[in-house]
Protein backbone atom coordinates (compact mmCIF):
# COMPACT_ATOMS: atom_id res chain seq x y z
CA UNK A 1 0.00 0.00 0.00
CA UNK A 2 0.89 3.87 -0.66
CA UNK A 3 4.26 2.24 -2.72
CA UNK A 4 3.42 0.59 -5.87
CA UNK A 5 0.13 0.05 -8.16
CA UNK A 6 -0.15 -2.44 -10.92
CA UNK A 7 -2.58 -3.66 -13.77
CA UNK A 8 -2.86 -5.19 -16.67
CA UNK A 9 -3.31 -3.03 -20.11
CA UNK A 10 -4.23 -3.39 -23.56
CA UNK A 11 -3.30 -1.39 -27.01
CA UNK A 12 -5.34 0.84 -28.54
CA UNK A 13 -8.44 -0.78 -30.51
CA UNK A 14 -6.47 1.06 -33.81
CA UNK A 15 -4.22 -2.01 -33.51
CA UNK A 16 -6.29 -4.63 -33.70
CA UNK A 17 -4.14 -7.53 -34.08
CA UNK A 18 -2.78 -6.58 -30.30
CA UNK A 19 -5.59 -5.22 -28.64
CA UNK A 20 -7.08 -7.89 -27.17
CA UNK A 21 -4.05 -9.26 -25.76
CA UNK A 22 -3.17 -7.76 -21.90
CA UNK A 23 0.67 -6.32 -21.36
CA UNK A 24 1.53 -5.50 -17.26
CA UNK A 25 2.11 -2.41 -15.72
CA UNK A 26 4.13 -1.25 -12.39
CA UNK A 27 3.95 1.90 -11.05
CA UNK A 28 6.39 2.13 -7.90
CA UNK A 29 6.64 4.93 -5.45
CA UNK A 30 9.85 6.02 -3.40
CA UNK A 31 9.65 9.15 -0.95
CA UNK A 32 12.44 10.95 -1.82
CA UNK A 33 11.73 13.95 1.20
CA UNK A 34 8.73 15.53 2.21
CA UNK A 35 8.34 17.18 -0.57
CA UNK A 36 9.41 15.05 -3.70
CA UNK A 37 8.72 11.06 -4.84
CA UNK A 38 10.27 9.24 -7.32
CA UNK A 39 8.00 7.69 -9.61
CA UNK A 40 9.17 4.50 -11.71
CA UNK A 41 6.83 2.90 -14.60
CA UNK A 42 7.44 -0.80 -15.55
CA UNK A 43 5.69 -1.73 -18.48
CA UNK A 44 6.29 -5.32 -19.78
CA UNK A 45 4.23 -8.11 -21.21
CA UNK A 46 5.10 -7.25 -24.98
CA UNK A 47 4.91 -9.61 -27.99
CA UNK A 48 7.10 -9.15 -30.57
CA UNK A 49 6.37 -8.27 -35.17
CA UNK A 50 3.40 -7.43 -36.53
CA UNK A 51 1.50 -4.51 -34.38
CA UNK A 52 3.47 -5.05 -31.44
CA UNK A 53 6.21 -2.61 -32.53
CA UNK A 54 3.56 -0.06 -33.08
CA UNK A 55 1.89 -0.22 -29.32
CA UNK A 56 4.88 -0.24 -28.19
CA UNK A 57 5.81 3.10 -30.01
CA UNK A 58 1.97 4.29 -28.64
CA UNK A 59 2.70 3.46 -24.93
CA UNK A 60 6.13 4.72 -25.08
CA UNK A 61 4.60 8.05 -26.04
CA UNK A 62 1.77 7.94 -24.06
CA UNK A 63 3.99 7.36 -21.26
CA UNK A 64 6.83 9.88 -21.46
CA UNK A 65 5.19 12.62 -23.21
CA UNK A 66 1.16 12.99 -21.30
CA UNK A 67 0.45 10.80 -18.63
CA UNK A 68 3.93 11.15 -16.64
CA UNK A 69 4.30 14.89 -17.20
CA UNK A 70 0.79 15.78 -16.31
CA UNK A 71 0.92 13.29 -13.00
CA UNK A 72 3.83 15.35 -12.41
CA UNK A 73 1.95 18.80 -12.97
CA UNK A 74 -0.95 17.56 -10.99
CA UNK A 75 1.06 16.96 -7.81
CA UNK A 76 3.08 20.92 -8.81
CA UNK A 77 0.06 22.57 -10.21
CA UNK A 78 -3.65 20.97 -8.73
CA UNK A 79 -5.45 18.39 -10.19
CA UNK A 80 -5.50 17.94 -14.53
CA UNK A 81 -7.65 18.24 -16.55
CA UNK A 82 -7.78 15.11 -18.46
CA UNK A 83 -10.22 16.47 -21.16
CA UNK A 84 -7.34 18.87 -22.15
CA UNK A 85 -4.91 17.97 -25.52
Amino acid sequence: PMEMLSFTWSAPPSLPEVSGQRTHVIVRLFVVDDRRTRVTLYHDGWGSGGQWDEAYEYFSRAWNEIVLPRLKDRFEHGPVDWGRP
